[in-house]
């Protein structure tokens, strides 16, 4: 066989990455931390249930939870809101509004300012 030096996949060189699909990566990514952000801790209840160490562990994030509890409300809402917003701009996308390339573009500013400027207002102001 002849050692050709050719890329597996010399589509992947000269593709260029596009937000909207850059989004429609992440809002699948935070669809799964979503469930597994609001699902683990009812969890890591019932574990804390059957062995000592895990109860400690629990005891401990309980007892320090003005350092744990604000960063994960934040994280969570950051999160929740982009996928929200997110999901309803591919709801009007759906429904054959706003599909060309300049308000794909506008609609993804606007998704990154809205959440944003959201979080801004709910946790600094």
């Amino acid at each position: 066989m002849y050692n050709i030096n050719r890329p597996i996949s010399p589509h992947l060189t000269i593709y260029n990455t596009q937000k909207s699909s850059l989004f429609s990566i992440w809002h699948r990514i935070s669809g799964v931390a979503m469930f597994t952000l609001i699902a683990s801790p009812p969890l890591f209840l019932k574990l804390a249930t059957f062995s000592y160490k895990s109860f400690n562990i629990l005891d401990l994030m309980l007892n320090n939870s003005s350092l744990i509890l604000p960063w994960f409300i934040v994280i969570i809402s950051v999160i929740f809101l982009y996928h929200i917003i997110n999901g309803i701009r591919h709801f009007l996308w759906d429904s054959v509004v706003n599909v060309n390339t300049e308000s794909i573009i506008k609609d993804s500013n606007t998704l990154l300012a809205l959440v944003f400027l959201i979080m801004l207002f709910k946790f600094i102001l």
